[in-house]
């Protein structure tokens, strides 16, 4: 308990950019979560930290910051776990299976309550709409209508297509994680 104290005055005196910012991925089982991450870990040299069966934890560097990543279970048994993750969430990637349309109503009604938490308010949320590479993917624009991405009002979000399988489309989620990060560091 003695350890509080100390701990939060140093928080505050700390520059802002010294303090860990939190990327949190989710999204159903199998939409590609741990692939996602295991690429996001080699383009940020991640360390691993924690894993278990409901969550794994990354250490990565960001530019000049240090980010920690959850990479969360997409399981129905384990999502009442996800509220736990979401207070210190800086940025929010959703990551759905663009050629699964029958669980697309799933993930919609998933989002659509996890964006009402009010700790992920500010997050930036990025859709990863991934698998576009196998055939029977839905194009982009079915995705957005789908998942009523265009109803989203008073939130910074993107979707970005990729196969976490290939590669294919991997660097513009990076690219955006990299921007959202920094714009949330200034």
């Amino acid at each position: 308990m003695c350890f509080y104290g100390p701990v939060s005055v140093i928080k505050k005196v700390l520059p802002a950019g010294s303090q860990k910012s939190c990327l949190l991925i989710l999204g159903l089982d199998n939409a590609g979560k741990s692939t996602l991450t295991a690429h996001l870990a080699g383009f940020f040299n991640g360390d691993p930290k924690e894993s278990n069966k409901q969550a794994s934890e990354w250490s990565l560097t960001i530019g000049n910051y240090k980010v920690k990543l959850w990479d969360i279970n997409g399981e129905l048994k384990n999502r009442q776990i996800w509220p736990n993750y979401y207070k210190k969430a800086k940025v929010l990637v959703f990551v759905l299976d663009s050629k699964d349309a029958v669980r697309l109503s799933e993930a919609r009604c998933v989002l659509c309550d996890v964006l009402m938490h009010q700790e992920l308010n500010r997050a930036p949320l990025l859709i990863v709409s991934n698998k576009t590479d196998s055939s029977g993917s839905l194009p982009l624009s079915t995705v957005i209508d789908l998942m009523g991405l265009d109803r989203l009002d008073g939130r910074v979000w993107a979707i970005k297509e990729c196969s976490t399988q290939t590669g294919l489309g991997v660097q513009g989620v990076v690219n955006w994680i990299t921007n959202e990060i920094r714009r949330k560091k200034q």
